[in-house]
This record gives C-alpha cells, sequence and structure tokens, in this order.
C-alpha cells in the first residue's frame, strides 16, 4: 500500500473525519479516485504507517460504521490499484 483513502457517504462525515483525524495523524481532503467512485465525492488520505490511528479514531467518533470505507492505494495512473481494507 502506498497510501491509504477513506471514502465517506457524506459531505459531512468527510469534512467531520478531516477535524477528527488530523489530531492523529496528517491527512489530506482529496476527490474521490474514479477507481474508486464511491461515496459524496471527497476522500481522506493517510499514510499507510496511520492505518491503526486513523481506524481507532474513526470508530471512536460519532460516525458509524456504515458511513466510511478504507482503501489502500497502490501504485498510479493506469497501475493504479484500489483494494478495499
Amino acid at each position: 500500500m502506498d497510501y491509504g483513502v477513506i471514502t465517506f457517504t457524506s459531505t459531512y462525515g468527510a469534512i467531520y473525519a478531516q477535524k477528527v483525524l488530523k489530531e492523529v495523524a496528517p491527512v489530506q481532503v482529496m476527490p474521490v479516485l474514479r477507481e474508486i467512485s464511491l461515496g459524496c465525492g471527497i476522500a481522506v488520505r493517510f499514510q499507510p504507517q496511520d492505518l491503526e490511528r486513523v481506524k481507532s479514531a474513526l470508530a471512536a467518533s460519532t460516525l458509524k460504521e456504515g458511513e466510511y470505507a478504507f482503501y489502500a492505494i497502490t501504485g498510479s495512473g493506469k497501475d493504479l490499484t484500489a483494494q478495499p481494507l
């Protein structure tokens, strides 16, 4: 995994998650990759070494489990792959 992304069912969820996650790891808001194309169109990117902290922070937040999904991203361009975590 080169990096991870989290997709959300709502824009509110994405913005809220960014606020929660910036306290535990460096994160970046980005458009959802077309290889995933699920959710509200906004994703949050994080580094692989931060996966457990990010998962724990979201689990402790007011977001419900079905409101977000994690993906492992590897490669770039035509070689980009997105696998659900």
